[in-house]
Formats: structure tokens, sequence, C-alpha cells
């Protein structure tokens, strides 16, 4: 969304939103509309960082620059609702009945591609290795 080269970093992203959604049951992300779906993601996840706000080529879409600073475009959305950045964290909706899982999949859901869990990094996670058998 935000016109960043596609790795396979974004494979995680979308591997993190499918761990959730078949947590909670229902999508994580279910934008009406482009914008409705970022509004989701920084409700849940707050804006990216500066780095990523840099190299991102459709900032100009979900961002406005007021001086040195960028502000998300929070919409509203068809039935009015106004979400906030960063109003209803991750940890909010997933519960904290296990923290090793809420970790796992706020990894996945980093913002910048270069900090994200790999698959590697997930394959040694403890939420993933605590459910070997020894």
């Amino acid at each position: 969304m935000l016109g960043i080269p596609y790795t396979c970093a974004i494979d995680m992203w979308s591997f993190g939103c499918i761990m959730a959604e078949l947590y909670i049951g229902y999508p994580i992300f279910p934008g009406e509309s482009e914008n409705d779906q970022m509004s989701r993601i920084i409700e849940m996840i707050d804006v990216p960082s500066r780095e990523v706000y840099d190299v991102s080529q459709r900032r100009a879409k979900f961002f406005n620059e007021e001086g040195e600073n960028y502000v998300p475009i929070m919409l509203k959305n068809s039935r009015g609702k106004l979400r906030k950045p960063g109003g209803k964290p991750l940890g909010l909706l997933l519960g904290d009945e296990d923290p090793d899982f809420l970790d796992f999949v706020q990894q996945c859901l980093e913002w910048d591609p270069e900090l994200r869990m790999t698959p590697d990094m997930a394959l040694r996670h403890i939420w993933i290795l605590k459910g070997l058998p020894p």
C-alpha cells in the first residue's frame, strides 16, 4: 500500500495477519477502501517510523507533511467512524492469554520490512518452539 518494494518481508506481514485472523476468527484489517484499511492498520500498529515513511512512494496518499513531521490522514469510514493512531493496540484484539503469540504477531506486523521477523526468525521464535515436542 505504501509503495515499498516487495520482498519476502511482505509474506511475513501476510503470515502475521493470517495467524491473528485464525486466532480471532475474522479479518484483522477489513478495510472498505485503501484509506480505511490504512487507518485500521495505523489504529492498531500506530504510524510507521520515519525511515519507512521516507521510502514510501505512496506516502502522500496516506499522510500529510507538516514541516518536519508527517501526520496520518485518518478519514471517517462509511459508518462515520474515525480511527485514532494507536487507539486499538494489537494486544487489545489478541488478548494477553499468550504473550508469546502476541509477540510473534507483532514481529510479523513490524512496519519496517528490514526489521520485520524473517521466516528463519519465526522458526526460532519461542511461540513456535514451545509447541514442538521435546
